[in-house]
């Protein structure tokens, strides 16, 4: 092990257990020294454990998943908005998990689609009117989008799929937020200067000398 690791985790673990010294000392009504703990122990678990990051950002994520659901149902029990934060949560580790194969279209495709059904079904279970799932997919799609953009080894193919999914989010959000003032093909007008530029940039190249 290397000293400068212990050295460094011994100091985050007696930080953590200063804290705890602080607030019993000073405001022993409120806890509050088990967030400051926390999280001073996971580093040093981070800087004492470099090869077993999966295990550690699982953990890291069930104590915040923990510490959320704790101030969800202490402060706010009426509205369960901790739900919203789980599938963020565990995109964090499952993303550490496969950290060698996020080049490969198949997890990217697996890992996107399982978020973002995770989120229309919480969309339907607490029944809301507005569609916000749509910015999830958005968000969501760019990292398969990117690696179909990289197995085809062209900026221009790449520039043609950013602006299809572009455009379709900016008309998803025209239509679901405000149908009766069509203001879609301002954004997309914009955005179809993205694969021009890349197409005549291809044909500079090719072309001229």
């Amino acid at each position: 092990m290397n000293p400068w690791r212990l050295f460094v985790a011994f100091m985050l673990v007696s930080l953590g257990g200063y804290t705890v010294y602080i607030n019993m000392k000073t405001t022993p009504q409120e806890i509050w020294y088990t967030y400051s703990l926390g999280v001073c122990v996971l580093l040093a678990l981070q800087i004492l454990l470099p090869k077993q990051q999966a295990i550690v950002s699982w953990l890291s994520a069930l104590f915040v998943g923990t510490v959320l659901v704790h101030e969800n149902l202490t402060d706010t029990p009426e509205v369960l908005w901790c739900l919203y934060t789980f599938g963020a949560l565990a995109l964090w580790p499952t993303l550490v998990m496969f950290r060698k194969s996020l080049a490969s279209i198949k997890t990217a495709l697996v890992i996107s689609l399982a978020v973002c059904f995770y989120y229309i079904a919480l969309h339907q279970y607490f029944g809301h009117e507005t569609p916000w799932y749509g910015f999830i997919i958005f968000a969501m799609s760019w990292w398969p989008l990117s690696l179909i953009g990289k197995r085809m080894n062209s900026s221009l193919f790449f520039s043609v799929l950013g602006f299809g999914a572009l455009s379709l989010f900016f008309l998803f959000v025209n239509i679901a937020y405000s149908p009766v003032v069509i203001w879609a093909v301002y954004p997309i007008f914009a955005a179809a200067w993205w694969p021009l530029a890349a197409y005549f940039y291809s044909y500079r190249r090719r072309y001229v000398r």
